[in-house]
């Protein structure tokens, strides 16, 4: 059946589009594969993101540089750290992170099944859900309205750049865009956005995935040993999203260093939006996780119950029988101490059950990849004479 090969056939041997992966093709494979971008994930990611500096970022370099402009000129694309941040890295992020990202998310919609957490009565329903997913990954409506998106905020950026600062790269002096600016506007920041649309398809299906299989009769063991009802393997995603979170600190942190090199901004002006940009990615990565606080809520409850029954019973034949007697050391040794003791670890599993499928090390792990592109941007905040002042307390 359907959902037999999806758990135990490997996506290389799959022979028809059913038995694909989830999130192997998509999204957006048509425009994907005009860029000769397309591959199957975790495959020749490198060349691919090589590639999508080749087309956003190197000849955005090559026109300033033809065009035969004033070293000046030349000199603001170079200190333009916001193109960089979104040409240069964001985009060959975004696909290197399919290789890392992808596989995981993968690798936990299987073990729902090879865990034994997804209910035989359910079996049909999952595969269900399994098939609907494969096809909105690849959903070319999706894609289509992707692409008029991503060139329609193009296109109102494009309009709006005469009213507002920006570098003389991109607008010489008379108003007219120059060849670079034109090739950032309609080739390199589409490419992003449309990555990006991607990457925000694939967290939307994620989490509808998800949503399905908690609403699931799900086979949940309230004393599992790792406190979450055997879910703590969701958990996972969080260490294997950070590679986003890296790249969506990287592409917010490139404008704040323009603000604060061009606008002279301090720290307390970024302060604001690197807060938010934290709790973003929290929410963004964490949320469709949330959708088994429910599951996890009746597991323990139950468990409670259940558990705290057997263990009250254990512990009333137990005193009974041991209270009203001398304890000896040979008494000690008796098999009823150790049976009792396992038992209550075990029951003590489920007191100690989390609210979430999830760590505080994972939540501290997206904050911290969010943050590390802000360290060279918090430097700037500091005049040099500051830092080297700084630097020499220490050592002296």
């Amino acid at each position: 059946m359907l959902l037999s090969r999806f758990v135990n056939e490997s996506p290389m041997t799959s022979s028809t589009n059913s038995l694909d992966p989830l999130f192997d093709s998509g999204p957006f494979p048509h425009f994907q594969k005009s860029l000769g971008l397309f591959r199957p994930v975790g495959q020749k990611v490198v060349p691919r993101a090589v590639f999508s500096v080749l087309l956003g970022w190197v000849p955005i370099i090559a026109l300033v540089a033809a065009s035969g402009l004033r070293s000046e000129v030349l000199s603001s694309l170079f200190s333009d750290f916001a193109v960089h941040a979104r040409s240069l890295l964001a985009v060959p992020l975004l696909i290197l992170a399919e290789g890392i990202c992808l596989p995981r998310l993968e690798e936990i919609a299987r073990h729902f099944v090879k865990a034994g957490l997804v209910n035989e009565q359910d079996y049909d329903n999952f595969s269900r859900r399994v098939d609907s997913t494969r096809r909105l990954m690849n959903s070319t409506l999706a894609e289509v309205i992707a692409i008029v998106g991503a060139y329609g905020i193009v296109f109102m950026l494009y309009r709006n750049s005469l009213s507002v600062t920006v570098p003389s790269w991109y607008l010489t002096l008379g108003g007219v865009r120059t060849w670079a600016g034109l090739w950032y506007c309609f080739i390199s920041a589409p490419l992003l956005l449309i990555l990006a649309f991607g990457w925000l398809w694939r967290l939307v299906l994620w989490g509808r995935f998800l949503f399905h299989v908690s609403n699931m009769r799900l086979v949940l063991i309230s004393s599992h040993p790792d406190r979450a009802s055997g879910l703590s393997f969701l958990g996972s995603s969080l260490l294997h999203f950070t590679p986003l979170s890296f790249t969506l600190g990287v592409v917010t942190a490139g404008s704040v260093a323009n603000r604060v090199i061009y606008g002279g901004e301090s720290l307390d002006d970024i302060k604001k939006t690197i807060i938010g940009l934290v709790i973003f990615v929290i929410i963004l990565f964490i949320g469709p996780l949330l959708v088994f606080v429910g599951n996890l809520r009746r597991a323990k409850i139950d468990g409670i119950f259940q558990y705290g029954k057997l263990a009250g019973r254990v512990g009333q034949e137990f005193e009974g029988k041991w209270l009203a007697r001398k304890v000896d050391d040979e008494a000690l040794q008796a098999p009823d101490f150790s049976a009792t003791t396992d038992l209550y670890q075990v029951v003590s599993n489920v007191y100690a059950m989390g609210a979430f499928p999830f760590g505080l090390r994972g939540l501290v792990g997206l904050a911290v990849s969010a943050l590390l592109p802000f360290v060279p941007v918090v430097l700037m905040t500091f005049p040099l004479k500051v830092i080297l002042k700084e630097l020499a307390s220490l050592l002296i």
